[in-house]
């Protein structure tokens, strides 16, 4: 028999309250703050002077859905998200969480040195549900109250509950509506639900969100798993369960199903499905997951849908997982664009050990457009902007990496301390345009930089960047991790602080750095 629900004459509220505040300090709810916002979590005991809270309507409702539950125990709990605020003095980029329990208020801080740093629709509601478990850890621990709806927790990490939450949620209850502009970037548009939908979300422990828990704990393990010497690169289609294998086979025409006997659940681990991840390859081809079994190897070679703008579009679009290179792997959807077949549009990320929700591309394009037109005012836009993202996207495919110096003109390479060697010079200042664009981007295969002026004309290929001496602050947040070709552009950066340095890894992210600092990452 369940234990009785108590009433709010059993229950201490201010033990309650130590409980959650406690919990929420906790070094793994910091982490994964950290991880997806690179932002640091701390209290505020008491706002500023003259400090005015920010208007409700500009707030994002924090764990709705637990406030339901929590009024059946005669418990008032509400928290309010405050994304993207600005100080006045500084400028600077905070995010206020606001969390009332019972007649005491308690406010939060997620800041960062990077000004620029923005909490997007889907940062906001991974936040949310972090907040929304601990205030249900709190009151399993402390009041029992549920305590046979906690056993279906038990046995997983916060961690795993959090991202298997966060998955689910954008199927059923979407953050916001995703579009494509004429040149295929993505774009977050409006909010795509109301208060009254997150309502009528379940309480944690579905057998849906265990299923999503088994497959993150197997791909962890595929990051540092090999067959005969080389590493694992495969992916996985998840095909939604509330719909019948039927429906899927006529959903899907390049959908090939194994024979039902040899049909593999995920929890019988790595060696148990060993010759079935070479079946595909995470690009075009991912073994089907269907109800918690492997079940078949699906092609998809365009994306699912166009816009997603509904929620009907957002259930029919199909997730995906891709194991990628050791240490990294993603969960995205595949979009069609008006000029590409499919565009991936990533969700959520784990890369060496840390967690990321990507900034969407309009954001960081945004930020790299503004920070041009600072750096090299006089350029042809929209056009150079356009052939400057046709080139970092080739360099992207490329998978080689590279860095581009944009803004250095002809009086500061004349400079005799001026950090750069070996260099090949082009006689004449080559534009960024169509007809260059194809002989640009083999120029920036050789190793070293490429350099532009403040016309955004290519002057200079092959450039060894040298070490300047600069003392620059450590890494901290989003940039830990970073290799040698990041740390030598954010370092240039630094000794010539009107260039912007874009630093294109290998594996794929785009860094923006000015003046010694990350201003912006495109995954």
């Amino acid at each position: 028999m369940p234990p009785a629900r108590p009433n709010s004459q059993s229950l201490n509220l201010s033990r309650l309250r130590h409980s959650f505040l406690t919990l929420v300090n906790y070094p793994e709810v910091s982490r994964l703050l950290e991880d997806i916002t690179t932002c640091s979590l701390s209290r505020e005991e008491t706002r500023f002077s003259g400090w005015q809270e920010p208007p409700s309507k500009g707030g994002v409702e924090l764990f709705p859905f637990l406030t339901v539950h929590t009024r059946r125990h005669q418990l008032e709990l509400s928290g309010t998200l405050f994304p993207n605020q600005e100080e006045p003095e500084t400028g600077v980029l905070y995010h206020l969480i606001k969390i009332r329990l019972g007649d005491e208020t308690h406010y939060f801080n997620l800041s960062n040195s990077q000004s620029t740093f923005l909490l997007s629709p889907f940062h906001c509601r991974f936040i949310s549900i972090i907040f929304g478990i601990t205030w249900f850890y709190t009151l399993a621990f402390e009041t029992a109250a549920m305590q046979q709806d906690f056993f279906a927790l038990a046995p997983y990490s916060l961690e795993e509950q959090v991202i298997a939450r966060y998955l689910q949620s954008l199927v059923w209850i979407p953050c916001a509506t995703v579009q494509l502009d004429t040149q295929d970037n993505p774009y977050i548009g409006t909010r795509l639900y109301t208060s009254a939908d997150l309502k009528r979300c379940e309480i944690p422990g579905s057998s849906k969100e265990e299923g999503m828990i088994r497959g993150w704990r197997l791909f962890k393990r595929l990051l540092n798993f090999s067959i005969e010497g080389e590493p694992i690169f495969t992916g996985f289609a998840f095909l939604p369960s509330h719909k019948s294998l039927t429906h899927h086979q006529k959903r899907w025409s390049d959908l090939l199903l194994y024979h039902e006997a040899d049909q593999v659940p995920l929890n019988e681990g790595i060696e148990a499905i060993k010759q079935l991840l070479l079946n595909a390859d995470g690009r075009s081809t991912f073994l089907s997951v269907y109800q918690d079994r492997i079940i078949g190897v699906l092609q998809l070679t365009k994306g699912t849908q166009q816009q997603l703008t509904t929620v009907r579009s957002w259930r029919e679009s199909l997730l995906l997982a891709t194991i990628s290179r050791r240490g990294r792997f993603n969960f995205w959807l595949a979009l069609k664009g008006r000029q590409n077949a499919r565009i991936p549009l990533s969700l959520l990320e784990y890369r060496q050990g840390h967690i990321q929700i990507p900034l969407f591309q309009d954001v960081f394009w945004q930020e790299l457009e503004r920070q041009l037109r600072q750096s090299c005012p006089d350029c042809n836009y929209p056009e150079v902007l356009q052939q400057l993202k046709l080139l970092i996207r080739g360099m992207r495919a490329n998978a080689r990496g590279g860095i581009f110096l944009l803004g250095l003109n002809a009086a500061r390479l004349q400079e005799p301390y001026i950090p750069i060697e070996n260099e090949v010079r082009l006689a004449q200042p080559t534009p960024l345009q169509h007809r260059w664009s194809a002989i640009i981007l083999g120029l920036a295969k050789s190793d070293g930089a490429i350099i532009f002026n403040e016309r955004l004309e290519v002057t200079h290929f092959r450039v060894r960047l040298k070490a300047t001496g600069l003392q620059l602050p450590p890494l901290r947040g989003d940039e830990l991790g970073s290799g040698t070709r990041h740390q030598a552009t954010r370092e240039f950066s630094a000794f010539c602080p009107e260039v912007l340095g874009l630093c294109i890894s290998m594996d794929g992210p785009v860094s923006l750095y000015r003046t010694g600092k990350l201003i912006s990452r495109l995954y």
